[in-house]
């Protein structure tokens, strides 16, 4: 069986837990997430040991560690997260083909840095 206390280990995210688009994305994954195989850490109140990364780093883009304990940022972790959630991972393919995999990331990018003016 899939689950965090099987054979695979849970995803884990990294992201801002003031920024309320990254709130409700966690929400929406949270409740699609039936096996927990995903697991959001607030970054800026998970302690130095817990990140991956500087905080200024974590400040400009969601990250994330796999299963084989690499790291993705920005649209590659929200693909790979979206690979994870039961019923979502024909988008996370989507995602792999043109014109996705060219405005993906810019999108991302230009989203994550005014998230604050778009999202209230």
């Amino acid at each position: 069986m899939d689950t965090p206390t099987g054979n695979r280990q849970r995803l884990n995210v990294w992201m801002d837990g003031n920024c309320s688009l990254c709130q409700r994305s966690k929400a929406w994954c949270e409740t699609r997430d039936r096996n927990g195989r995903v697991r959001f850490i607030d970054f800026r109140t998970a302690s130095g040991d817990e990140l991956p990364l500087t905080h200024e780093e974590h400040q400009t883009s969601m990250w994330i560690r796999d299963h084989d304990g690499i790291l993705l940022e920005g649209f590659a972790a929200w693909r790979r997260i979206m690979a994870e959630i039961p019923g979502w991972k024909w988008l996370a393919r989507l995602s792999l083909l043109p014109p996705f995999t060219l405005i993906g990331p810019p999108l991302y990018r230009l989203v994550a840095a005014n998230r604050r003016f778009f999202f209230r």
